[in-house]
């Protein structure tokens, strides 16, 4: 079931990537909106002690942002093992509007996957 709807938001992030849909790019709704060279971040719940974290899936098709810094802040130092949390920052390249796809697997199992986030960036 996950695999599915992974797959669904990939399709989807493929059409609003594509050029010739740019009307369709005016219908999403930006849960971050930047100014060209402004950054933003976001935290995500990780355990890499079970081998799994955060990936963005389709970055090579994003070209408005990049990641400028990735951290991993665990929330409890004195207990090995415990989960914490993975901080991205994304800086803004040039004006537009397009989506991470980040998926929460092991890199080396595809069929890991246990969750996906998408997130839709307008820079300015």
């Amino acid at each position: 079931m996950k695999i599915s709807v992974f797959y669904i938001i990939l399709f989807f992030s493929f059409l609003s990537c594509s050029e010739s849909k740019e009307g369709r790019k005016d219908l999403l709704k930006p849960d971050y909106t930047i100014k060209e060279g402004a950054s933003f971040t976001i935290s995500l719940k990780s355990n890499p002690s079970t081998g799994y974290s955060w990936q963005w899936v389709n970055k090579k098709l994003v070209n408005i942002i990049d990641t400028s810094k990735l951290e991993y802040h665990s929330l409890n130092k004195g207990l090995i093992g415990s989960g914490g949390e993975e901080i991205w920052t994304f800086k803004g390249l040039k004006p537009g509007i397009d989506s991470i796809i980040l998926k929460y697997a092991r890199s080396w199992d595809t069929s890991s996957i246990v969750d996906t986030k998408m997130i839709i960036v307008k820079v300015l």
